[in-house]
């Protein structure tokens, strides 16, 4: 099948990872897969096997205008290739799919309720409205929809790469002192919470935390004026975002938003053999000890506390329980299903 993926441009978030592997994953069983994506942002920041088609792009103009022209030229250029099927992924390509000929299979693959990104009232209705459009819905997590909205054909989360993502074999389970944090600057992600909630806990003397990616000049005071030894690490690619997460006992994924869905850290943090605190997918899916419903500064320490206190067959057998999940989604076996959900 020739399957057309438009999107609005490449970049570095974790969906973008997604896009890019499903696409790798398609092109692997043989379908004709495209990125359509206006031209000035066309470069992938994620490796993927499928191809790219340009769009013209105009940036002269009122930047609403520029995102209607981008919106007809991406549409143009989708009816034009002649797809069997379309994918769409934001509430604006989801627009650009709807409007594309009856005869093309129309998908909306939803990694995120986008409605709550959006401050002004009239970017949340568009959001909200773009799940009520003729698209078969393929979600990342069950509850990621309101109910009234969440009539998916088939639930198809991210996937790990466990070439990248894997445990230390080597690894002592002794003093359980290393905990680590993927710092983002987004409010919603929560990393100025979890390092409030570190800092509330007894047992903070004797750790060393690790913040990957981004620390904000205030968490950083807070950590120096509180005693606490860290480390900072700028990460630049996978095979650095993995040995960071092999350098942890505990990773905390915990975030303000969206409780259950899959979450990056979340996930790379257990393939990597950590303990991992976290009120998201994979781990909402297990029976693990540590997995929380919502962010709550007491239950983090609570949960702290019992890791502080556990045995080294316990470590083990929270660690065993996490690969278990973990290999339940290799890429492949996630390319197996996103492509079965097209087919159906």
């Amino acid at each position: 099948m020739k399957i057309l993926i438009p999107i609005l441009g490449f970049g570095k978030s974790g969906g973008e990872r997604v896009l890019s592997k499903l696409a790798t994953e398609l092109v692997n069983k043989n379908h004709d897969v495209i990125f359509v994506v206006p031209e000035k942002k066309a470069t992938p920041y994620y490796p993927t096997k499928a191809k790219v088609v340009t769009t013209k792009q105009v940036t002269n103009s009122n930047r609403y205008i520029n995102l209607i022209l981008s919106m007809y030229y991406m549409r143009k250029c989708c009816r034009n290739l002649n797809p069997d099927v379309v994918i769409a992924n934001f509430n604006i390509t989801a627009y650009i799919v709807a409007f594309l000929p009856k005869k093309i299979k129309k998908f909306y693959y939803v990694q995120a309720y986008e409605v709550i990104f959006f401050k002004n009232k009239f970017l949340k209705f568009c959001a909200y409205m773009t799940y009520f459009l003729p698209l078969k819905k393929i979600v990342n997590h069950e509850f990621i929809l309101p109910r009234e909205v969440n009539n998916y054909v088939s639930i198809v989360p991210a996937g790990i790469d466990t070439g990248v993502f894997y445990p230390n074999i080597k690894k002592q389970y002794g003093k359980k002192n290393a905990i680590g944090i993927i710092g983002r600057e987004e409010r919603h992600k929560g990393t100025s919470d979890m390092i409030s909630a570190l800092l509330k806990w007894n047992g903070r003397e004797n750790i060393h935390l690790n913040v990957a990616v981004y620390l904000s000049d205030i968490d950083k005071r807070k950590l120096e004026n509180s005693g606490v030894e860290f480390s900072f690490f700028p990460i630049s690619n996978d095979e650095e975002l993995g040995e960071f997460y092999r350098k942890n006992d505990l990773m905390l994924a915990v975030g303000l938003v969206e409780d259950g869905a899959f979450h990056y850290p979340c996930a790379e943090s257990m393939a990597c053999g950590c303990i991992v605190i976290s009120n998201y997918s994979p781990l909402a899916y297990t029976k693990s000890r540590f997995k929380i419903d919502t962010f709550n500064e007491n239950v983090i320490i609570e949960k702290l506390n019992e890791f502080n206190q556990l045995t080294i067959s316990e470590v083990e057998n929270e660690i065993k329980i996490n690969s278990f999940e973990i290999n339940k989604i290799s890429w492949e076996k996630i390319g197996d299903k996103f492509n079965k959900a097209l087919l159906d």
